[in-house]
């Protein structure tokens, strides 16, 4: 067992590096000082890790990444088990976990970066350029990568190399329809001049690249099957032009499999549309069915009732006629909430009336709608930003809702409804909940399925083309849950805003 329990005073330098620490940091710093790092014993597993987590601080704090973080905590001690001890590298697995996730919330400013990787240097008595590599590498191909838009994947492996290389600059550029280097991101003052696009077009080429008195500005091309797609630009900080093209091929080889994923989802995506569309074709042709046909005819046998009315006023007897009247009355009112039911129907059918209100609108109105007509009332959370959801996506998560909502109306005999929609960095999450009776979920679904019902399975069906996960859970005396979760896939030419105003949108190619 081997035990370290003092830092030399370089480590003490690299840790206050990037300015004064405020007194929460200067006491984690006492703290990882006195810090007694064991490796190969099993009892300090915990509090290694726990100290980890606490270098990040407030960039972990949030409900949004609390599962995430979660899930990162159980792989670190699974890997524990695994090893049968804690180790130096199962501390650095878990470190670089926690980076990808800080780093896909937010970029790192103010030297945040440094001063994480100082202190991890500091508690695993490591060289602080060691930790930035080790943390590097296993960062830019982490799992939770894969779990994003290969946009904002993408942006994120740009992110890392900021924070973790010593780069000043980062842009990614790929071939216009013209032939000419376009920059896809870039984060930086100069990353659009000419230096910077000079460099790119040689890298796409397939090459390396270089420019500046001393190097400074280097280029890696981004392959595909060994074909060039894109080129990584780089401004070198001083005297670390080899260490920078080093982090540059890494990187560039990581987002290799970015790239396919992309491309793959952008021939999904291709096909999808294709089908969306003509769902949304027959849609839209039964609402006009709809309000032309059995609308017209509730229309014409009102109008047939309203004469009968006045027939029987005139042939038959006061008392006869107050009864005739009465049940007129009666069959009025069902033919007038009938003809309201189907106009609602009809609006509803309408993609071009979804699309064009915010979502948050669109569900509030079918809330409200909802309780009107069963007096059920509803806890509704909507939060996030929508406005990058494409038009089948936005479509197929408010026809979940909807279809939610009528099975709780016609068959669950509920008191209370709650949905909760929430829009992440990578997707968007739904769920609707009720506290009614009920029901077994493979038996009934196919038993609708039989009978051509094809409500909730249509909406898995939805779900399942744009690649999302659809799931129905319920059981007899209840409570029901409908969910679903989409990815939030956007092609690369396709402008889309980000949270960091430094940080270029992706335009058009």
């Amino acid at each position: 067992m081997e035990v370290t329990a003092v830092s030399p005073p370089k480590q003490r330098e690299d840790l206050v590096r990037g300015g004064t620490p405020s007194a929460d940091e200067a006491c984690l710093n006492h703290e990882l000082l006195g810090h007694v790092r064991v490796v190969g014993s099993k009892a300090p597993r915990n509090e290694t890790l726990d100290a980890v987590a606490r270098i990040f601080g407030s960039r972990l704090e949030g409900g949004n990444i609390q599962a995430e973080i979660e899930r990162c905590r159980t792989r670190a001690d699974r890997l524990v088990t695994a090893g049968g001890s804690m180790s130096t590298a199962v501390a650095m697995a878990y470190a670089g976990d926690l980076f990808v996730l800080c780093t896909i919330e937010r970029r790192w400013h103010g030297g945040e970066a440094e001063r994480v990787v100082s202190r991890l240097a500091l508690l695993l008595d490591l060289a602080p350029d060691s930790v930035s590599l080790q943390l590097f590498l296993g960062a830019v191909r982490a799992p939770q990568l894969h779990d994003l838009p290969p946009a904002v994947a993408l942006e994120t492996q740009l992110r890392l190399l900021l924070a973790l290389a010593p780069v000043t600059e980062i842009s990614l550029w790929t071939k216009g329809l013209d032939g000419r280097a376009v920059c896809l991101a870039q984060d930086g003052l100069t990353t659009q001049t000419r230096r910077f696009r000079v460099v790119a077009a040689q890298a796409l080429e397939g090459v390396p690249a270089e420019s500046g008195s001393r190097g400074t500005i280097l280029g890696v091309p981004v392959q595909r099957w060994e074909t060039p797609w894109a080129s990584l630009v780089a401004r070198a900080r001083a005297d670390s032009r080899e260490t920078v093209g080093i982090y540059l091929g890494e990187a560039a080889a990581a987002m290799s499999p970015v790239v396919e994923r992309e491309l793959v989802l952008e021939r999904s995506a291709t096909r999808e549309r294709s089908l969306v569309s003509a769902s949304e074709r027959r849609l839209g042709r039964l609402a006009f069915d709809l309000h032309d046909g059995a609308l017209q005819h509730i229309a014409a046998f009102g109008a047939d009732l309203f004469l009968v009315r006045r027939q029987l006023a005139e042939l038959l007897p006061a008392e006869s006629e107050a009864l005739g009247t009465a049940r007129i009355n009666d069959l009025e009112a069902r033919i007038w909430e009938l003809d309201r039911v189907l106009r609602e129907l009809a609006h509803s059918l309408e993609p071009g009336s979804l699309v064009r209100r915010p979502l948050p609108r669109v569900i509030a109105d079918e809330v409200a709608a909802f309780t009107e007509r069963t007096g059920i009332p509803v806890q509704q959370r909507i939060q996030g930003d929508f406005t990058g959801m494409t038009v089948s996506q936005k479509i197929a998560l408010i026809r979940v809702v909807q279809e939610a909502l009528t099975n709780i109306r016609e068959h669950a005999n509920a008191a209370q409804v709650r949905i909760v929609i929430t829009a992440r960095t990578g997707r968007v999450d739904a769920r609707v909940e009720d506290d009614g009776i009920g029901f077994h979920v493979a038996r009934t679904l196919l038993d609708g399925a039989q009978r051509g019902r094809l409500g909730l399975v249509g909406s898995s069906e939805r779900v399942r083309l744009l690649g999302g996960r659809f799931d129905v859970r319920s059981q007899p005396g209840g409570p029901t849950t409908v969910s679903l979760s989409l990815p939030r896939w956007r092609p690369m030419g396709v402008e889309q805003a980000g949270d960091d105003a430094g940080f270029a949108t992706f335009v058009a190619k």
